[in-house]
């Protein structure tokens, strides 16, 4: 019998568009390990929906003077839309106003208090005498009791994560009309959370696996002790208290929208006694996926719901994630901070969204997020290392396979690549296993970079000058590291993956492969180009060309000084250089340099300087920057997905770049640092290098 697994995502509120933060926090993690549970060949059901009742829903219809309900099923729909558009998939996707959830939420509140966990009792809550209502928890701000946070509200603590009741704020006000709140007597019914602390502490102390953020807030949250927490409130919107008594009550969110996994379970079997089947089955292990918000719901409450019922086994892993913020603010809907997923999408492929993702994945801290950062790891990580790789090794193959294991002869460097290949695929699989999902990524991106260096140093292209045995190995390597990679990939970048495995004939989905053994590589459709490059709309005004020295003669008015009569392509220029220590005017002529075109000209001891030659200086010797063999003079300098803006600028503002030095394999290479970014200078997409003799870190002006 197959193992199962139940892999839940928390329910998002449905008042607003989800945003990256959401993705990042809850929905690309838990997709990675859902994904990856079914290519181990496991029977997967996995469950996530729209929150529909939170009090966050009737503050923004409120707002927009719209039903709770017009605005519940609206962003619904939206954000249904982005989990389709990300590729994340559930077996089924619950709205919690679905009346087979009502039905569950009654039977499953009606067994607790079979079991003497529920009970009516009274609360004081906040009533606004102005709007005469009761107010709802997040109807509540004031300032946080524990950490003195100003805009805390009254069900939770976005600053500390705090779980809050509304008499526990200090200097409480209503957000409707800004008047503090009066606060009366009511009747509710409770659940005896107090009850089960010797169980929850029990529980709490024999998951030694759990993240530990996890463990740490669990203790810390149950260190003073349970109190019994009320699940009714008297709202008008949400899943009304199946009890006669109870009338106009509403089922308080955070205990309904719970039960919403098992509402989601029985959908997706269609049977309750299925669903019971699955979720009392101790080989049936639980897996949650949230922020760090929602970590006392699903560590402390949702298993002590669970213990109550008595049937039902509790989570194994709670994963949940730190926070991805945006300028040193956590993302927020409520707040309109970050960067919403429609605008996003609009923007970029999905791909590059969950592998940015991935790359900055809050797993065990707060990870801040950039359009910059982001835009330069998809261009520099995903397609230069990833998708340059399977690019150039699929198209290797496809022009000179099929190639089999029997007929090649391995040399150490393939034997090398193909052990490090089942080790890094090992170690995916080990933390994929551990929900260590940022591990696991590291591990396939570092493989990545690892085949680059490969096949650089393999030569693939040399070696099948000549079929043989050592063409077949370099081959049949470079077939087996894509394998890896792209049967990996299957959980990050679910589309591309697909598209280089039906490229070597595989059927997709590919289950993962524990010990990797295969006879036969052959490409069977010629590759396309895998990605396209992240264009940036920023410009700068740094316009770099190849020069051709025509001719080089002594300053006459200067001893250290050349002038240089320069081919540019479409004209000629003139420029002074102060290299004459360094080479002889032999040396000079008929070489290829790198000019700065866009300089203002300078006045250099009575002769005009139309631009700047680029080197760098080391140990008293200048070494200039060298283009690429085959460029040609004119042959613009890229820098990668910048543009750039045709205009004069001054040798002051020219000394504001930083450009320097960069080892790369054995050669020094040409970059610029520009916001955080490392940017290589290329000309026709090959680097321009300095003398293998210079180190790393040197100004080149």
């Amino acid at each position: 019998m197959k193992e199962r697994r139940l892999i839940f995502s928390a329910l998002p509120y449905a008042n607003g568009p989800l945003h990256l933060g959401h993705m990042a926090g809850a929905y690309v993690p838990y997709d990675a390990f859902r994904r990856f549970n079914i290519l181990m060949d496991r029977e997967v059901i996995s469950v996530s929906g729209s929150d529909e009742h939170g009090t966050p829903i009737t503050v923004r219809a409120m707002k927009e003077n719209k039903t709770p309900e017009e605005i519940a099923k609206y962003y619904h729909k939206i954000n249904k839309e982005i989990f389709e558009k990300m590729y994340i998939e559930f077996s089924t996707y619950i709205e919690t106003s679905w009346e087979i959830h009502k039905e569950t939420v009654f039977n499953f509140i009606k067994r607790l208090m079979e079991n003497g966990y529920i009970y009516k009792g009274k609360m004081v809550q906040p009533y606004c005498e102005h709007d005469k209502m009761f107010l709802p928890d997040r109807y509540i701000t004031g300032k946080c009791p524990r950490c003195g946070y100003e805009k805390a509200r009254g069900d939770q603590c976005e600053n500390c994560g705090a779980t809050l009741e509304p008499s526990e704020l200090i200097d409480p006000v209503c957000i409707i009309c800004k008047n503090p709140p009066v606060f009366k007597e009511t009747d509710h019914l409770f659940f005896k959370l107090s009850a089960l602390q010797k169980e929850m502490e029990s529980y709490i102390n024999s998951n030694e696996h759990w993240r530990e953020n996890v463990i740490f807030f669990s203790k810390n949250f149950i260190s003073s002790g349970l109190k019994d927490r009320p699940i009714t409130r008297d709202l008008e919107w949400g899943v009304d208290a199946p009890f006669p008594e109870m009338k106009g009550k509403k089922i308080y969110v955070w205990f309904e929208a719970l039960i919403g996994y098992l509402t989601g379970t029985r959908v997706t079997l269609n049977s309750f006694k299925d669903a019971e089947n699955w979720w009392s089955d101790p080989e049936v292990k639980q897996y949650y996926f949230m922020g760090k918000d929602n970590i006392p719901f699903h560590s402390i409450i949702w298993p002590a719901m669970l213990i109550a019922h008595g049937n039902y086994q509790l989570p194994y892993f709670i994963a949940a994630n730190e926070y991805l913020n945006f300028q040193g603010s956590k993302f927020s809907k409520s707040a309109n901070v970050g960067f919403f997923m429609p605008e996003l999408l609009d923007k970029y492929d999905p791909e590059y969204l969950r592998f940015g993702i991935y790359y900055n994945l809050p797993e065990g801290h707060d990870s801040d997020f950039s359009i910059e950062e982001f835009e330069n790891k998809v261009n520099t990580e995903l397609i230069d290392k990833y998708g340059n790789f399977i690019n150039r090794a699929l198209i290797l193959l496809f022009k000179n396979g099929p190639v089999s294991f029997d007929e090649s002869l391995f040399n150490e460097i393939d034997i090398e690549a193909m052990k490090i290949a089942r080790q890094k695929h090992n170690s995916f699989i080990e933390n994929m296993e551990k929900v260590r999902i940022r591990d696991a990524f590291r591990e396939w991106m570092e493989l990545a970079r690892y085949a680059n260096v490969y096949i650089t140093n393999r030569k693939p292209w040399d070696a099948c000058k000549t079929r043989g045995p050592n063409c077949s190995a370099s081959l049949y390597t470079l077939g087996f590291l894509s394998y890896i990679l792209a049967m990996d990939a299957q959980v990050f970048l679910p589309k591309s993956s697909e598209k280089v495995l039906n490229w070597m004939g595989f059927t997709t989905p590919l289950r993962i492969n524990t010990d990797p053994q295969i006879p036969v590589f052959k490409v069977v459709t010629k590759p396309e180009k895998l990605y396209e490059k992240i264009q940036s709309k920023e410009a700068i005004p740094l316009d770099l060309v190849v020069a051709e020295i025509i001719n080089a003669k002594p300053h006459p008015n200067a001893d250290k000084l050349y002038v240089l009569d320069l081919n540019i392509g479409n004209e000629n220029r003139t420029i002074v250089s102060g290299i004459r220590d360094s080479y002889t005017e032999t040396e000079l002529v008929g070489r290829k340099i790198v000019i700065i075109r866009n300089l203002k000209p300078a006045n250099i001891r009575s002769i005009t300087s139309n631009g700047m030659l680029l080197a760098t200086e080391y140990e008293g010797k200048t070494y200039l920057l060298t283009p690429p063999e085959k460029s040609k003079p004119g042959d613009k300098v890229t820098l990668d997905d910048l543009e750039i803006i045709n205009q004069e600028i001054s040798i002051e503002e020219f000394k504001k770049f930083s450009l320097q030095t960069q080892r790369e394999g054995n050669q020094t290479i040409a970059v610029l640092y520009h916001k955080g970014r490392k940017i290589p200078l290329k000309v026709n997409d090959e680097n321009i290098v300095v003398d293998d003799k210079v180190p790393e870190g040197l100004k080149i002006k």
